[in-house]
């Protein structure tokens, strides 16, 4: 099981599932926002102390905090 906080920079993945763990506020916010099951997302960069994570999903460029890239599985 690798997160979203775990994937290589540059390399497409696909969405598996959203954490079950994580708050259900997060859960909703990432469904409202297109993180859906089978949608391809692309780490493009992390911040120096990677707290920070800028990714690309459905056309859109959108920056995560590291806490919201681990609820992220991916395949």
């Amino acid at each position: 099981m690798k997160t979203l906080r775990q994937a290589a920079l540059g390399k497409v993945y696909q969405i598996e599932d959203i954490d079950k763990n994580a708050p259900l506020k997060i859960r909703r916010r990432l469904f409202d926002l297109g993180f859906t099951s089978g949608q391809q997302i692309k780490a493009v960069r992390k911040s120096l102390l990677g707290k920070a994570y800028l990714i690309e999903i459905r056309s859109y460029t959108l920056s995560l905090r590291s806490t919201v890239a681990e609820a992220i599985i991916l395949r």
